[in-house]
């Protein structure tokens, strides 16, 4: 009897050793899973962070292309209209010296 509880005490407690060995192998498994679970997930952000950031420079550099597109156009546009005020305003300089001339000659 006295060795027949003995005998079911080692049982028990082997089981219970088998018990806490196994959960520390599935602790250490689920820790191992989480790791790469995290890591993978880091990694995702990571390179969807960096092509929105390449999306965003793309775009920032298109809006800067065409704004400085169109205030070169206008640019050239007003440089056109002083051109046009300038010749003008020599045509007309230079009829009234003409007709200075010829009306003092």
């Amino acid at each position: 009897m006295f060795q027949e509880a003995i005998n079911t005490l080692l049982e028990a407690e082997e089981t219970a050793k088998q018990m806490l060995d196994d959960a520390k192998r599935r602790t250490e498994k689920q820790i191992e899973d989480a790791t790469h679970t995290g890591r993978a997930k880091v990694e995702e952000a990571t390179q969807k962070a960096e092509t929105e950031v390449a999306d965003f420079m793309r775009s920032v550099q298109q809006q800067a292309q065409e704004r400085a597109s169109a205030l070169v156009s206008n640019m050239e546009n007003k440089k056109a209209a002083i051109g046009a005020r300038a010749e003008s305003t020599t045509h007309k300089a230079a009829a009234l010296i003409v007709e200075r001339i010829v009306t003092d000659g």
